[in-house]
């Protein structure tokens, strides 16, 4: 049992990192057991944009394209899977485009919004 309770330490200490910041240290062992609730009061000082009051966001992505007139004849197409290890060691923002076919037009787009405040 303590080695779960030190895992998920591990894993809530960043998440007690706020706008506001750190909001103190963690006691791994008095960690709430999984049945017991979490007051609103509690959890509204945690959340994203705690203490934000005034925030304008504008995010603004186009994506245009035109595909005519193609032709594909005698095409092979390979195999595209995604199994169980795809995203092993995966870390970071990635993006992932799957295309099995001809004459297709793929567009991707991502959009990372990060607000700092002091």
């Amino acid at each position: 049992m303590e080695f779960y309770k030190r895992s998920f330490c591990a894993f809530l200490s960043p998440l007690l990192v706020t706008f506001s910041g750190f909001i103190g240290a963690v006691d791994i062992n008095n960690i709430p057991d999984s049945n017991e609730a979490v007051l609103l009061s509690d959890l509204e000082q945690v959340r994203g944009r705690g203490g934000i009051i005034d925030m304008t966001t504008i995010v603004n992505a186009n994506a245009d394209a035109t595909l005519e007139n193609n032709t594909a004849v005698n095409n092979i197409n390979g195999f595209n899977i995604i199994d169980k290890g795809s995203f092993t060691e995966a870390s970071g923002v990635f993006s992932i485009i799957q295309n099995t076919g001809n004459n297709v037009i793929i567009q991707d787009s991502t959009i990372i919004t990060v607000t700092i405040t002091p």
